[in-house]
C-alpha cells in the first residue's frame, strides 16, 4: 500500500485560506497535524492513532473521472453533513470541466448515526452494483439527507438495480464495511481532519494539498490550478 507524508512545502494561496475561513466556516490545513480528534462531532469509540501518512489512491478507492488523470481530489465525507452535501456538486463539476485530467475518490468520515448508515449503503451498492452504481447512490443521499436511513438506502439500491434481498443481506452483514468506514475516518483525522469535508488534492509529482470545507468552486479551481504547477 503506498502512503505519503503531507508536505509543507506546498502552500494555497493566502486569498483561498482567508476566503475559505469566511464562507465555510471551518480550517484550513497546509499540513497535517499529527494528532486530531474532532470537537464538534460524537466520536463513539472511533479513535484515530495519528501519523500523518496518506494513502495514495489505488483500484479499491471509488473514482469518478478518468482512472489516468493527473491530478486526483481525495474528499473524505459524511452523508449527513450539510457542508459535504453543498461541495458534491461542485467537485463533480470540478471533475466534468477538467475532462480527464482530474478525478475525484470519496472516502468516509461518517461522524453522524445517520451518515453511517448511508455509509454501509453505498458501500453494499457498490459491491453489488459496481462503481457507476455507487456513485449515482451517494448523489442520491446528499440530495436527499432529510430521508437518510435503511429503508431509503433500500428505496435507492433497489432503483439503481441492485436486488433488494442482497442488499439487505448486506447491510445486516457489514461488520467488515463497519471497519473499513472507520479506518477512512481515523486516516482522516490522521492527516489532520478536524471536521468535514476534508479534502486532499493530490498533484501530478503526488504532492498533497490538503483543505476542509465547502468552497465555492472558484477557488477549488485555484487549488487545481497550482497543483498542475507542483
Amino acid at each position: 500500500m503506498s502512503t505519503a507524508k503531507i508536505k509543507r512545502g506546498v502552500a494555497i494561496p493566502a486569498a483561498i485560506v482567508i476566503a475559505g475561513l469566511l464562507i465555510a466556516g471551518t480550517i484550513i490545513f497546509i499540513s497535517g497535524g499529527n494528532s486530531a480528534t474532532p470537537g464538534n462531532h460524537a466520536t463513539g469509540n472511533m479513535n484515530a492513532q495519528p501519523s500523518g501518512e496518506f494513502r495514495m489512491p489505488n483500484e479499491n478507492d471509488h473514482i469518478r473521472g478518468s482512472s489516468t488523470a493527473s491530478i486526483t481530489i481525495v474528499e473524505y465525507s459524511d452523508f449527513n453533513c450539510t457542508f459535504c452535501a453543498r461541495i458534491h456538486p461542485t467537485l463533480s463539476k470540478i471533475v466534468e470541466d477538467y475532462n480527464g485530467e482530474v478525478n475525484w475518490v470519496y472516502r468516509h468520515f461518517a461522524n453522524y448515526a445517520q451518515g453511517r448508515v448511508a455509509a454501509v449503503g453505498s458501500e453494499c451498492v457498490a459491491a453489488l452494483g459496481g462503481n457507476d452504481a455507487f456513485w449515482d447512490f451517494i448523489d442520491t443521499m446528499f440530495n436527499n439527507q432529510r430521508r437518510l436511513g435503511d429503508a431509503f438506502s433500500i428505496e435507492t439500491a433497489v432503483s439503481l438495480g441492485v436486488d433488494q434481498s442482497e442488499f439487505e443481506a448486506c447491510l445486516n452483514n457489514s461488520k467488515e464495511i463497519e471497519a473499513k468506514i472507520v479506518a477512512n475516518r481515523n486516516e482522516a483525522i490522521a492527516l489532520g481532519g478536524r471536521g468535514t469535508p476534508f479534502v486532499v488534492v493530490v498533484t501530478p509529482k503526488g504532492q498533497l494539498m490538503p483543505f476542509s470545507g465547502a468552497l465555492p468552486y472558484e477557488q477549488i479551481s485555484a487549488v487545481i490550478e497550482q497543483a498542475r504547477s507542483n
